[in-house]
């Protein structure tokens, strides 16, 4: 019963690793599109202005998620 315990936790310190991975993917993926969200509203013409406030939103919406998550995942709020 303990070998199965150990490899357990063996397997699930690897998916953790793993799932850390793609969170810093992910982040990676969100900066992209809000550069491309910007340079679409810059090409737009007369309502870029508008398209690149809301890109510019989302893009900081999408760092304030990732802080938020950030913190959960620090306190234990959610799973990781």
């Amino acid at each position: 019963m303990s070998d199965t315990a150990e490899l357990t936790f063996e397997l699930l310190k690897r998916l953790h690793a793993e799932f850390a991975d793609f969170r810093r993917d992910q982040a990676s993926i969100k900066m992209r599109l809000g550069s491309l969200e910007q340079q679409q509203a810059a090409m737009a013409g007369d309502i870029a202005s508008i398209h690149g406030d809301v890109a510019r939103i989302n893009s900081e919406l999408d760092h304030i998620r990732g802080d938020i998550g950030l913190i959960k995942r620090r306190l234990d709020l959610t799973e990781a």
